[in-house]
């Protein structure tokens, strides 16, 4: 009886455990809700769910749980789902893993704040918008596949940049639109290895230090509007035919471009590479139809982008342009200063900046440039320096001399009369 009564304390540490074990196994209600909320949202569950969330979640098809109960992981791939997600989904603290792709999933994708997620993969659904922020809350996310999703233009997801271990980015044939961030790529995502962005609306020029990252092994950037030199990647990188549906000045990878398409393509990273830019300054030619330009044989000599709807700043590459005569920009949105360099183009004769947001001092112009500043900050024109300000039109300066020779001319007709 006594030896019975010895082992008696360690058996019931036994079963205390086994309670605990089964206890932890159904105490996280908050995933039990969000699968009974997904069961809900999707208008063909798969058979083995129970819309009203009874049973065991973790003997749910697609649905894989650690020893303690929490779901790690949703695998519903090519499951002929349709319907929504819930919001729940980011109840989820344990998920790893959540794999959707191959469905025919509608609606917005919600904000998904789990920090344990390393794997997303939505391709082939019919979701209609994203998080503001997608895919902020993921930190740990190490492949994010979304591919031929039918979303609206939407700009490249800054909040990737706080993904430091993702190795596949995969967002073809999405709208993804704006200048394409090759920095904060090369800066952030020092572990990518796998990055397909074709078919979208990204512009820019491909900086040669994107195809130094290490650890890139797979890149697919066609049928894009990017220009400027065709970038060069390591012989180990598998790349697809970048040239098809591009802008490049030429074919070749890594051969520079003519002096004036480099100068006018810094000018367009100014304004943040814009579409309807992008779409027009391709090729090796600036005289060969780009929107804005003309030519004097062979050298730009007018820059005419009025009413563009432009943003950002004025480069200081346009002083490169050495044979601009008129340089027009009035009716935008641009920011900054007027780069000092302009001043010193010897051929320039006209600047027109009215109606714009630019600020400092007003570069020293010859007095033979007439320069147009209205609707800017006061500041522009308090501060000017030499040349031939003038608010509303050029012919001003006309207008004053008539003006001037008017009031001689009558003096001389009262002095002779008397």
């Amino acid at each position: 009886m006594g030896r019975k009564l010895k082992h008696f304390p360690i058996l019931l540490l036994l079963l205390l455990s086994c309670y605990l074990a089964a206890a932890a196994r159904i105490r996280s209600p908050s995933d039990a809700g969000a699968i009974a909320d997904l069961a809900r949202s999707l208008s063909r569950p798969p058979s083995t769910w129970t819309a009203a969330g009874g049973g065991d979640v973790c003997s749910f098809k697609g649905i894989t749980c650690s020893d303690v109960g929490r779901v790690t992981a949703i695998d519903l791939a090519g499951e002929g789902l349709a319907g929504t997600l819930p919001s729940s989904l980011s109840n989820l603290t344990n998920l790893v893993s959540l794999q959707l792709h191959g469905n025919a999933l509608t609606g917005a994708i919600p904000p998904l704040r789990l920090s344990s997620l390393t794997d997303l993969s939505l391709e082939g659904n019919s979701f209609t918008s994203l998080p503001v922020d997608f895919p902020r809350g993921t930190p740990a996310l190490r492949s994010l596949t979304m591919d031929n999703l039918p979303l609206p233009p939407w700009p490249f997801p800054a909040a990737i940049f706080e993904c430091p271990y993702l190795r596949t980015f995969s967002a073809s044939n999405t709208s993804l639109t704006g200048a394409f961030p090759a920095a904060g790529i090369v800066s952030n995502l020092k572990s990518i290895a796998t990055l397909r962005l074709a078919h979208n609306n990204l512009t820019g020029v491909i900086p040669e230090v994107l195809g130094q990252i290490v650890s890139l092994g797979e890149i697919s950037l066609s049928y894009n509007h990017f220009q400027g030199p065709v970038p060069v990647f390591h012989i180990s990188v598998a790349v697809d035919d970048m040239v098809a549906g591009n802008g490049f000045c030429l074919d070749k990878p890594g051969q520079p471009c003519d002096s004036q398409v480099s100068a006018l393509l810094e000018v367009a990273g100014g304004f943040g590479y814009p579409v309807n830019l992008s779409r027009s300054w391709t090729g090796n030619d600036p005289c060969n139809g780009w929107v804005g330009v003309e030519c004097d044989i062979s050298e730009v000599a007018i820059l005419g982008l009025t009413s563009y709807n432009l943003s950002g700043i004025i480069s200081p590459a346009i002083a490169d342009l050495t044979g601009l005569t008129t340089l027009n920009l009035a009716n935008n949105h641009l920011t900054g200063e007027i780069p000092d360099g302009l001043a010193g183009l010897p051929k320039l004769t006209l600047v027109d900046v009215r109606n714009n947001r630019l600020t400092g001092k007003l570069p020293k112009f010859k007095e033979s440039v007439d320069v147009l500043v209205d609707g800017n900050d006061p500041s522009l024109r308090s501060q000017h320096g030499q040349g031939s300000l003038t608010g509303g039109s050029s012919s001003s300066k006309s207008s004053s001399a008539g003006t001037i020779l008017g009031i001689v001319l009558g003096v001389l007709v009262f002095c002779k009369d008397n």
